[in-house]
């Protein structure tokens, strides 16, 4: 992970396993927690959350830097507004001097196993913006999505500034029902994961695919360098041992073994683009959305005073007026 290069980027989004109940919260009360949750500091995620949904995308560097956060976002306002979705953290991985390409995808959130399934399939298959499905843009080199159901999930600091850099493992199963197992090592995991002080970890099976995986999290080791991306924590993160060393002395076949910068964090989707927005936990070195890049973010507090390029006068009030348009207001135009 070293070299910097010409960040030109996009991303997001992407199944099966099904076998606990629904939860007895809906999705919107479920999302209306987390988004709570959210604003509110490290308690982090909790009640009604049963599925996840974790893309990988390869991705060619084709696209000019400043223009990978409109699309980013413009996406968001269609995928996160898909039923279930719940949160989202949006990986990055950079290009390094034998491996010119970039990584990210997503690793998501959902209140039901069946909704993961749904939006696995959908994202990267039916999802279809200025007549593209998703997975054939031109700069997605391969993708590959997989639903599961969550075992557990821990929020130990606050994720809105001190979640900076993402790991995750994938083990390959035998066959069998490992559920038992897995949720007989979630305290152990837990109390792992705190006492290498990090900042968040989820255990998630699919049981048709015969996988399991560990997601966890980590706030930055050191001071930053603006414009520089934090190549020490992710460093770090990278070279800890592996929090899935139990699963691995079970004979499991570690199938992936990936770290990569937060470069965002996504919240279900509200009509005018007026939830919770999207945090930037590495904004002091990764592109963000800018005013002029020709997309009105409401929740960012874009509107009409304030960056007239972007936001079209009405733009937020989840109706499509005159001069509205999938592109600069997808807050209001709902394409899809």
């Amino acid at each position: 992970m070293k070299r910097l290069f010409a960040l030109s980027v996009l991303v997001m989004a992407c199944g099966g396993g099904s076998e606990l109940p629904e939860p007895e919260l809906t999705t919107e009360q479920t999302a209306q927690e987390i988004q709570f949750e959210a604003t509110e500091g490290e308690r982090g995620f909790s009640h009604g959350v049963r599925g996840a949904t974790f893309c990988d995308y390869k991705l060619y560097p084709t696209l000019p830097v400043a223009q990978a956060p409109a699309i980013i976002e413009r996406d968001r306002m269609y995928m996160s507004a898909q039923p279930g979705v719940l949160f989202k953290y949006l990986p990055l991985r950079l290009p390094t001097a034998t491996d010119p390409h970039l990584y990210s995808g997503g690793r998501y959130l959902l209140d039901t196993v069946k909704h993961a399934e749904e939006y696995a399939w959908w994202a990267p298959n039916e999802y279809r913006l200025d007549g593209v499905v998703f997975k054939n843009r031109s700069y997605f080199a391969s993708t590959e999505c997989t639903a599961y159901s969550v075992i557990g999930l821990k929020d130990f600091k606050d994720l809105r500034n001190r979640q900076h850099v993402v790991r995750t493992e994938r083990f390959a199963l035998p066959k069998g029902n490992h559920r038992g197992y897995l949720e007989s090592r979630w305290k152990d995991l837990v109390s792992e994961a705190k006492a290498r002080g990090l900042a968040s970890v989820w255990l998630v099976y699919n049981p048709e695919k015969r996988l399991a995986a560990i997601v966890y999290t980590m706030e930055r080791v050191g001071p930053v360098t603006p414009g520089v991306p934090d190549f020490a924590s992710a460093s770090a993160l990278e070279s800890a041992s592996s929090l899935g060393a139990n699963l691995a002395r079970r004979g499991w076949v570690k199938t992936q073994d990936v770290t990569h910068f937060v470069w965002g964090l996504w919240f279900r989707f509200a009509p005018g683009d007026r939830g919770q927005p999207t945090i930037w936990p590495n904004a002091f070195a990764l592109p963000t959305p800018f005013s002029g890049d020709g997309l009105c973010l409401v929740s960012a507090g874009e509107n009409h005073k304030n960056s007239p390029s972007d936001c079209p006068p009405r733009c937020g009030n989840a109706i499509a007026d005159r001069g509205e348009t999938s592109v600069n207001c997808p807050s209001d135009v709902r394409d899809i």
